[in-house]
């Protein structure tokens, strides 16, 4: 039974297309080495937004539940179809990926608070997706968060419906 503080969620599926697109010079893929940054930047993104428990109280609990991420909590972390993005050395946005029960799965997206709008989470899912179809895999699952408007806008114009 949810409990009054845990947020709603509903889950999302969009079909893979092919060919994928080619990926951003700027993404790489994330490495272990990366997870200090990962929280941090986890920290950064979820703070004060309606995904700010996802991210645990602090950048120590953020970087956790990424760790926790790349170990498996939400099945295999699938390294070749997740990306981070970088601007001037530092790490500016990620999309990890997992595969849980089957079905691939945007375990996390999240972007600097200082570089939000710029379209680079819909860049890195596009990536995901891509590398996905690559894969022999034809869709990607996400869950959001019922009262995250914006995360839901981005999903449903790049094709991810209900399920």
């Amino acid at each position: 039974m949810r409990t009054p503080a845990e947020p709603r969620r509903y889950r999302l599926d969009a079909m893979l297309s092919w060919p994928p697109a080619p990926v951003d010079a700027s993404f790489r893929t994330p490495a272990r080495a990366d997870l200090p940054l990962l929280g941090a930047l986890m920290w950064d993104a979820y703070r004060g937004t309606p995904d700010e428990r996802d991210a645990g109280d602090g950048v120590a609990s953020a970087t956790e539940e990424v760790r926790l991420t790349f170990d498996g909590k939400y099945g295999p972390f699938v390294p070749e179809a997740s990306f981070v993005a970088e601007e001037d050395g530092r790490l500016v946005a990620a999309a990890l990926v997992t595969v849980w029960q089957g079905t691939p799965l945007l375990a996390f997206v999240f972007t600097a608070s200082s570089h939000t709008g710029r379209g680079l989470a819909r860049r890195l899912i596009r990536a995901a997706m891509g590398a996905l179809a690559g894969l022999g895999y034809d869709r990607l699952s996400l869950a959001v968060t019922e009262d995250n408007a914006h995360a839901r806008r981005l999903y449903e114009s790049m094709g991810f419906a209900p399920v």
